[in-house]
């Protein structure tokens, strides 16, 4: 008898919580490819047809800015390792606020790539409420990485894709909450620069008194500190990503990322993330890091070559 009350638990003794499905996705060949943004699928934009969802997400790096480069993405091939190769060629030029909206435009970009293709609505709907993971060993933010602690933000926003297709005959249905991107996320403090705040001074004894109402007519009045005792903290400085750090803006929270791009982890003890990353530095000014190089000159002006020396 105890062993049949102890084999059927009742209310709430029933475990909250539930394992969720995982389905991963990352190679070709496999299944769920088609989940990849490297899938053989074009998409339609603002009139303008993009081979593949990786070239249009490419592209909204440029898109305000730098329409030539954005259009020249588009056209520049049917491979998206080439076009995610030559977007990182142009890192310079890329939206200073690009990591406020990458997450915005990956949506926006699977948003439409899966109302174009009806087999991929019916695919990615079929996996009703499983986790989405893109198994990718070398992306933490858009994938897991090697160690399985990465971000998975592709993974996430297919989830929101797919709540939205679920659901998008029932207007009157709450939408479920989502990412704000205005906010920093604990990865990306990688990209601020931390000024350190001064320390707020202590409270002498003699100052610490009760504060009474000298209305009700019971002890002495509350003593109010001068205003010159308390600073506030300095505001944190942000560095635009993508953008190179010089050594006189580096801060040790930078040490573990590439010393170029700034957005992926350095290649075992190489201060780059790829080959890619490292023959785009050297074609960088050598004191500020951020411009090309005067032809065969190491710096950018003549303002960094003055600077350099002083340094040295």
């Amino acid at each position: 008898m105890l062993k049949l009350l102890w084999a059927q638990p009742v209310g709430s003794s029933v475990a909250p919580f539930q394992r969720r499905e995982r389905i991963l996705f990352y190679n070709k060949h496999e299944p769920y490819y088609e989940f990849t943004n490297f899938s053989p699928h074009d998409v339609v934009y603002a009139g303008k047809r993009y081979p593949t969802s990786e070239h249009l997400f490419q592209s909204f790096k440029f898109l305000d800015s730098q329409p030539a480069i954005a259009e020249h993405i588009r056209k520049c091939g049917d491979r998206p390792s080439a076009v995610f190769d030559e977007a990182h060629r142009h890192q310079k030029w890329v939206r200073s606020d690009w990591r406020q909206v990458n997450v915005e435009k990956m949506e926006a970009t699977l948003r439409l790539k899966f109302t174009q293709h009806t087999d991929l609505k019916a695919l990615l709907l079929g996996t009703g409420n499983a986790e989405l993971v893109e198994n990718s060993p070398k992306d933490f933010f858009w994938g897991i990485g090697a160690d399985g602690s990465g971000r998975n933000e592709l993974g996430k926003a297919l989830e929101r894709v797919r709540d939205e297709l679920r659901y998008d005959d029932k207007p009157n249905r709450v939408p479920p909450a989502r990412r704000d991107t205005s906010r920093f996320s604990l990865q990306d403090l990688t990209s601020l620069v931390v000024a350190v705040a001064s320390p707020q001074p202590s409270i002498q004894s003699s100052q610490r008194r009760s504060v009474v109402s000298t209305g009700m007519g019971i002890g002495p009045p509350s003593t109010v500190l001068p205003q010159h005792q308390f600073q506030a903290p300095q505001r944190l400085s942000i560095v635009p990503a993508g953008m190179a750090i010089s050594p006189q803006s580096a801060s040790p929270q930078d040490a573990g990322l590439c010393e170029f791009c700034q957005q992926k982890p350095k290649y075992q003890h190489h201060p780059y993330c790829g080959r890619t990353c490292a023959s785009q530095a050297a074609t960088m000014c050598n004191h500020c890091r951020s411009k090309p190089k005067y032809g065969k000159h190491p710096y950018c002006s003549r303002t960094c070559a003055v600077q350099a020396g002083k340094a040295t």
